[in-house]
């Protein structure tokens, strides 16, 4: 007997990811989804919008592996086709020319450039550019004696790390991550900042044909592969705009986990756990990126027990698929489970920035714990805002008191 076809529109009682009032707490709503549902429970991505939320592990890897079953381009789903999709989510889902949203040759072209230009980055001289930024955002906060974590810290670094590494100047990286989070609020706002952001990088661009410097943007302009500053432009935009909402979310998931998860403090400020390995801990049982941009069914096939018919989307969650109770080890000692985590995803889209992201995030999380040994929270742990997004899941706000002062810097 095969699995019930019944359409994904046709199953009642879907739960949205993102509803008017709420976000399904991938930490907690999605396990009761597996308990009901299995690898694949039907949602809403917003009211109205129907999508499989993959939640198995293998599942999950085979929708990433397989551009061939399963498309990166929403031009395969009638929502985005149609444009019928709510304006603040066609802001993110509209189908573009971009290495983000194709497949096959033409993705292979547009991702070609920038593979190439994060291999080229050097290593030691980001790490020395992340921890001189850091030195000097926390040097801003020694004399306050209290301050918000996200928005005094780990906001302004992404800010000045990512405008460095796109040559941007500090306004517009400044505008960039004003607009990219209206852009990933999904509301009325996200169409205008969608092309506001595309007029800033189309403007940066423009200024770096004339005056080229050693950044991102000047591999881009350079690559052979690149037909036209248009192409420079819209990879440039989708680069800021999901290094910033990513690393923000790492970072101060970090420290949420360092402020709210005694155990992990204890062993990170003990020396028991090393800031890597603590970096690499969150990353894996707290991941960035909650669920990652639908990939869109190119035929009827079976996944998960489930039928999914041509054109359907499905919403690969990281978070629940790093938590698949299938991938628990018997064996205490082991940590096999924690080592085949899909944080950074597998297959051809997979995160080109892996090695740039986690010099960023473990510097720091390591300026943090180094710089500011005692802080408290200055609110209860269940107090503590979380941003409204489809895609990520981390603190709106760590407001805390230092207990000590902040040290002076290690450098």
């Amino acid at each position: 007997m095969g699995p019930d076809r019944t359409r994904l529109e046709d199953i009642p009682g879907r739960p949205a990811l993102l509803g008017t009032q709420d976000v399904l707490d991938p930490y907690d709503d999605y396990e009761g989804l597996r308990a009901r549902w299995g690898a694949l429970a039907p949602v809403d991505m917003v009211p109205g919008v129907p999508v499989w939320l993959v939640l198995g592990y293998e599942e999950t890897a085979s929708v990433l592996r397989s551009e061939m079953m399963f498309s990166r381009d929403p031009n395969n789903w009638r929502y985005a086709r149609e444009r019928t999709l709510p304006p603040g989510l066609l802001a993110v889902m509209a189908p573009r020319e971009n290495a983000y949203y194709v497949d096959g040759p033409r993705h292979r072209r547009l991702r070609a450039p920038i593979d190439d230009a994060f291999a080229a980055i050097d290593e030691t001289r980001l790490r020395l550019s992340v921890e001189v930024a850091c030195d000097a955002i926390l040097d801003g906060l020694a004399g306050r004696g209290a301050a918000d974590l996200v928005e005094d810290f780990v906001v302004p670094l992404c800010v000045q790390v990512l405008g460095e590494l796109l040559g941007l100047s500090h306004s517009g990286a400044q505008r960039m991550s004003v607009l990219t989070r209206d852009i990933y609020a999904a509301g009325d706002a996200a169409v205008e900042a969608s092309g506001e952001a595309m007029q800033i990088m189309m403007e940066h661009v423009a200024a770096h044909r004339l005056e080229p410097g050693g950044d991102l943007t000047t591999a881009m302009t350079g690559h052979s592969a690149m037909a036209n500053d248009v192409e420079v432009m819209t990879a440039l935009t989708e680069m800021f705009v999901i290094a910033h909402d990513a690393e923000v979310a790492w970072v101060a998931g970090g420290l949420h986990m360092l402020l709210t998860d005694g155990r992990f403090a204890a062993r990170l400020y003990g020396g028991r756990l090393d800031v890597s390995d603590a970096v690499d801990e969150v990353s894996r049982v707290r991941p960035p990126v909650v669920n990652v941009l639908p990939r869109f069914a190119r035929q009827d096939c079976e996944l998960g027990g489930r039928f999914v018919a041509a054109g359907d989307a499905l919403v690969p969650a990281i978070a629940a698929a790093n938590a698949d109770p299938a991938l628990a080890i018997d064996d205490p000692l082991s940590d096999a489970g924690g080592r085949y985590h899909l944080t950074w995803g597998v297959g051809p889209h997979s995160c080109p920035a892996q090695r740039v992201a986690s010099i960023i995030g473990r510097t720091a999380i390591s300026a943090v714990v180094h710089r500011i040994p005692q802080m408290q929270l200055l609110v209860a742990p269940e107090g503590i805002p979380m941003v409204r997004s489809l895609w990520t899941r981390y603190p709106a706000a760590l407001p805390v008191r230092f207990l000590e002062p902040v040290q002076t810097s290690r450098w």
